[in-house]
């Protein structure tokens, strides 16, 4: 029979939730009520719709997993038909019913009628509930309690995923020679150096061949393996044809060396920007870093240090230049020592036949700026919108 899901009364759940708060409640189940019925199992039902007899021969007891488990015999002989049952308690209180259209079952005169029933619990303690005579119990098996088992068959074994049947040794027996066929059919098989295996029917042994010394000497054969015994007398012959007391010395912008005793390290040091600068060093070499360090601006009017210290330096100077004024023009830096060279030019916004306008420097350029007079002819405009200057110093 499969499971039937039974419906607990509102009186029956009332009863049951407040025997969970320890009220003095007796929550036995004292007798089933059997219909012949097809009435709707409502939870609003206080009596049995159709009761035609009620039996008090009762026996159960909670299972786990907040299952009970209860079976109830009629030994009456007399023949009916059942549909619907209900369960009471002690009180009388109507605890749960079930029914449906077809028979559940059918009674014969000469015949014990044996229901078995499980009912689970979503919460609450099943304990509390209690029945009558226990001594024909057949309850159904669980992690805590005996009774009661299904055997499994042997797609089921095979499946593996029934979680309520028992495995046999038969087809246990089976299924594992399933795996066993698989498993043993598989091969080892050895490659490149290693030789042997098989398939598991039989242990299997893989070989890898060490070369000897003298054939790690000929330094020929490509199928065996060398052992530390076997590469002893090769590394002898490293060791005679470059001995520990030979050097590793350095020249020029090498430092380091001596000899193979210990691990040596060979360095070349890079010049720093000072170094750069000076132009004096000759054991460093020059890098990429070296010449970052190198003081410079790299702007509109900016400059940048040369190694030797030769510094070039240009002034972007906008503004409206009318007449023929004269202007001192300071340099983005100030040259430590002198201004070697100075160049001048005018500088114009937009292209225009009667932008007649040139500079000259006066005098000698000093260290941190010079003077720059602008002249122009007397026919057109009489003006220029900047001055560029190229100054070169150390």
């Amino acid at each position: 029979m499969s499971k039937l899901a039974l419906t607990i009364t509102t009186a029956g759940h009332t009863r049951f939730t407040a025997a969970q708060v320890d009220d003095d409640i007796d929550l036995s189940i004292s007798a089933v009520g059997l219909s012949d019925r097809a009435f709707v199992a409502a939870p609003t039902l206080t009596a049995l719709p159709g009761e035609f007899r009620r039996v008090s021969t009762i026996s159960g007891e909670a299972v786990g997993d907040n299952v009970v488990h209860m079976v109830v015999r009629d030994a009456e002989p007399i023949a009916y038909r059942v549909r619907g049952f209900g369960l009471f308690l002690g009180d009388g209180t109507l605890f749960a019913t079930y029914a449906q259209d077809e028979a559940l079952f059918e009674k014969s005169a000469l015949s014990d009628m044996h229901l078995a029933i499980d009912i689970a619990f979503p919460t609450g303690d099943v304990e509390q509930l209690t029945f009558g005579d226990t001594n024909f119990l057949n309850p159904p098996a669980t992690t805590d309690t005996r009774g009661v088992i299904e055997l499994a068959t042997q797609e089921e074994v095979d499946t593996g995923e029934d979680a309520e049947r028992v495995v046999t040794p038969r087809t246990l027996a089976q299924r594992l020679a399933g795996w066993a066929g698989a498993l043993l059919g598989r091969r080892i098989t050895g490659g490149g150096l290693a030789t042997g295996g098989g398939d598991l029917t039989a242990d299997r042994t893989i070989t890898v061949p060490a070369a000897s010394a003298v054939e790690a000497d000929a330094a020929t054969l490509a199928t065996k393996a060398l052992t530390p015994a076997s590469i002893v007398n090769v590394l002898a012959s490293i060791a005679a044809r470059v001995p520990l007391t030979r050097r590793i010395d350095t020249d020029g912008l090498a430092l380091g060396g001596g000899t193979l005793v210990t691990d040596k390290t060979i360095s070349v040091p890079p010049a720093t920007p000072e170094q750069l600068l000076a132009a004096m060093a000759s054991n460093v070499a020059v890098t990429p870093a070296s010449f970052g360090g190198l003081a410079h601006l790299l702007d509109t009017s900016g400059y940048y240090t040369l190694p030797g210290g030769l510094i070039v330096q240009w002034v972007s100077y906008r503004a409206l230049l009318a007449e023929e004024p004269s202007v001192t023009l300071n340099y983005p830096t100030t040259f430590p020592n002198r201004c070697l060279f100075a160049l001048t030019c005018p500088y114009i916004a937009a292209a225009g036949n009667e932008l007649d306008g040139w500079t000259q420097i006066v005098g000698n350029p000093g260290t941190a700026s010079c003077l720059v007079q602008v002249q122009a002819d007397d026919r057109d405009q009489r003006r220029i919108d900047g001055i560029n200057l190229l100054v070169i110093g150390y």
